[in-house]
């Protein structure tokens, strides 16, 4: 009896055993079906968990790790795939798939020499295996091979003479060395071989338009989509490329054709929208938008994309209501964190953007952009060296983002710094040839370094590579102005105002040019004939009758001075120079007492104006009666806190006594926002950023205040304060000369004497 019981246990441990074993044989077995069901219906992440479970049962499935790796492309997790394919690879060493594929991650991650293992591996076994042959010929490329890459290809075409892609591949070699008529006869010999096919057209119509041959072009887009006209991304290239060409009706009716041909893709909607925000048609751009975000509402791309439209836009409450919604769904969304970042640059939130950068960069630290934003905030701050190091990483992480090379030439053209000026904006030129901005930096360089012929080539440039815009000639009129080549210069400046009648700076030039010629009465004309055409325009009133009042100065006609300078200031209150003319006047004709009383009795009359608080905060300012200054100053400030004079002069009081230096930062960069362009406030910024030892962004201030008063004696000693603390005693030495040629006699002349003689 013991004996029959057991044999019963021992049977039932076996035949559960054996059960079991059938069980998760036929579990694994459905979990791999259920993940490939999944799969094939693009449900990936559920596909994955169902391959997962598979593999917790039977830790060595090779189907599964297979599929796995698959799954893992897919959902654009290149780790977890390498994982899997390692095991399928450990698991299956003769696997060739798995081995290309992990080659393939190799060559990605640019480890060569492990790419370059797996592909012979394969190769010693299986020589015609195609594939490791395309990965070989792309691991010789990267290695600057080209010959042997040219070889590999031309070895896959005697395997398999239909096999397009290696014809595709080796024209693109064959172009990189120049050899175009070689090229050209493998692309259409890759047409020949399968004319049906798309990427052969897509190919030679790359090739022809990169050879500006665009009528081929054309032809050859057009070709492949009459091949297929199913094809929505055919008539995007199509629009492209007649957007390129600035071809804008074709272009429209191109991408209109894209949407009516896939009404259910999203991707037409949003070309078009970014079609028509190039274009500036603001509500169609909105309306294609809106349509994509009908077909996705939680699309969280379209969202962004549409509060980026916002912000272009100035829209600030709608573009704060979608970045909010964003981030409130999807508070770890990259794209509408780094979008909102942007948006407190535009905002001037300087100080809250850079935090936000900061943590972008934690989670992306590769990420060109955001050191290019963080850059521009950092020059927002008046932090130029902070911005150079985050505009260089940009550059680093991506050597083609020109913006941040032509915003970096900018700020070393600012701080006179002309060899690094050059060397970037050079860059620029050779990946960009025809880049305009590079060119004029170029052009500045040469015309601050007194290469004059240099910079007359590079400005004559400008106007042949953009002849309708008025920039080119207004620079090549300032070199001539410079040079003294009075009738050239106004020859371009009428060419520039020809073109935009607007441009104040180009006429103050005009004026400017008549002056030195002593030809007072031809510039009063054209000031009187411009105060006609702008009688519905205050500020730029304001700068007329201040150019008359300079007019008047340089003729000792006071009176008439005085008039125009009030007249100004009638129009525009704000406006700053006026305010020190009139000072100078009063001063010169030792009037001031009588100024003094003038403006006291109009205050007793009226106190809340801030205009003769500002004029009694000048006219001290200039007797040294810094108290009653800063009181009237202030007294103006209380009147109007926006008031941008008495902030920057009540700045540049402060700094000057070296006391509050963080309350004067505060007003200057206050004035700076409402008088950006103003070299006065320039100048006191730049003093601040000095006394604070931010020596980079204090020249690149006193260079800019130079740009509108080069024979200002002044300016230049502060420049040449600030090479010399900073330790370049040649641009020092330069400047502190130039303050002194101009002015024997200025206030800290005596200084610049001693440091002169120091150095």
């Amino acid at each position: 009896m013991d004996h029959l019981k057991r044999f019963l246990i021992l049977y039932l441990f076996v035949f559960t055993m054996l059960c079991g074993c059938s069980s998760n044989e036929e579990k694994k077995v459905s979990y791999l079906e259920k993940g490939k069901a999944y799969f094939e219906k693009g449900e990936y992440k559920s596909a994955e968990f169902e391959f997962k479970n598979a593999i917790q049962i039977d830790p060595e499935y090779i189907e599964a790790y297979k599929k796995l790796g698959q799954t893992h492309l897919k959902l654009g997790n290149p780790q977890e795939a390498f994982r899997a394919y390692s095991m399928v690879a450990k698991l299956e060493p003769e696997n060739s798939n798995a081995q290309l594929k992990l080659s393939t991650f190799y060559l990605l991650g640019k480890k060569l020499k492990k790419s370059r293992e797996k592909v012979d591996a394969v190769l010693s076994k299986e020589p015609a295996n195609i594939e490791a042959l395309f990965l070989l010929a792309g691991i010789l490329e990267l290695e600057k091979k080209q010959n042997e890459a040219v070889s590999v290809y031309e070895k896959i075409i005697r395997l398999n003479n239909k096999e397009s892609r290696a014809y595709l591949e080796l024209s693109r070699i064959l172009v990189r060395q120049g050899k175009f008529s070689e090229a050209e006869k493998i692309l259409k010999k890759a047409v020949d071989i399968n004319p049906k096919a798309i990427n052969p057209h897509l190919a030679l119509f790359s090739f022809y338009d990169s050879n500006k041959e665009y009528g081929r072009a054309e032809a050859e887009i057009k070709k492949a989509i009459d091949i297929n006209p199913e094809i929505s991304d055919l008539f995007i290239d199509l629009g492209n490329f007649y957007f390129r060409h600035n071809r804008m009706s074709k272009a429209e009716t191109a991408y209109l054709k894209a949407v009516v041909i896939d009404p259910k893709n999203i991707k037409p909607y949003i070309v078009t929208a970014r079609f028509y925000d190039a274009i500036g048609s603001k509500d169609k751009t909105l309306a294609m938008y809106n349509k994509a975000l009908d077909l996705q509402p939680e699309d969280f791309r379209i969202m962004d994309s549409i509060a980026r439209f916002y912000v272009k836009n100035k829209k600030i409450g709608d573009a704060e209501k979608y970045i909010t919604d964003i981030l409130k769904q999807r508070p770890k969304y990259f794209p509408t964190r780094m979008l909102k970042g942007e948006f407190f640059v535009y905002q001037q939130k300087f100080g809250e953007a850079i935090t936000l950068f900061d943590q972008l960069i934690e989670e992306e630290p590769r990420y060109a952009r955001v050191y290019y934003f963080k850059g521009v905030a950092h020059l927002g701050k008046g932090e130029s060296r902070l911005a150079k190091t985050a505009l260089t990483k940009a550059i680093e992480l991506n050597p083609r983002l020109l913006k941040a090379k032509l915003l970096l030439a900018e700020i070393y053209l600012g701080e006179r710094d002309f060899n690094l000026a050059m060397k970037e904006s050079r860059e620029v030129l050779e990946i960009a040839p025809e880049s305009f901005q590079a060119k004029m930096i170029l052009g500045n360089v040469y015309m601050y370094k007194r290469k004059f012929k240099e910079a007359k080539k590079t400005f004559e440039s400008l106007i042949k590579l953009a002849p309708e815009n008025p920039v080119g000639y207004f620079r090549l009129g300032l070199l001539q102005r410079l040079l003294k080549e009075y009738d050239p210069a106004l020859e371009n400046f009428n060419k520039a105002m020809s073109i935009n009648p607007g441009l104040m700076n180009v006429f103050t030039n005009i004026i400017l040019v008549h002056a030195a010629k002593k030809d007072f009465e031809t510039a009063i004309l054209k000031c009187d004939k411009k105060l006609e055409k702008l009688q519905d325009a205050p500020e730029l009133l304001a700068i007329i009758y201040n150019l008359k009042g300079r007019l008047y100065l340089a003729q000792h006609k006071e009176k008439q001075a005085e008039a125009s300078f009030k007249k100004a200031l009638k129009e525009n209150p704000n406006f700053l120079r006026p305010y020190y003319s009139l000072g100078r006047i009063y001063l010169t004709e030792k009037k001031e007492d009588k100024a003094i009383e003038q403006y006291k009795n109009i205050l007793a009359k009226n106190p809340k104006q801030t205009a003769p608080h500002m004029l009694l905060g000048t006219i001290y300012d200039m007797q040294k009666r810094v108290d009653l200054s800063e009181k009237h100053y202030r007294a103006a400030l209380d009147i109007n806190p926006d008031f941008a004079p008495a902030a920057n002069n009540l700045a540049y009081l402060l700094v000057m006594q070296n006391k509050n230096i963080d309350e004067a930062l505060e007003l200057a960069r206050k004035a700076k926002e409402k008088l950006p362009n103003d070299p006065n406030v320039m100048d006191t910024l730049g003093l601040i950023y000095y006394q604070k030892g931010l020596f980079d962004s204090a020249i690149g201030e006193f260079a800019d205040s130079l740009e509108q008063l080069p024979d200002n004696a002044v300016v230049h000693y502060h420049l040449g304060l600030a090479y010399y603390k900073k330790g370049d005693k040649d641009p020092a030495r330069a400047e502190l000369e130039k303050a002194l040629n101009l002015n024997q006699e200025f206030e800290g002349a005596d200084e610049a004497r001693q440091i002169l003689k120091a150095l």
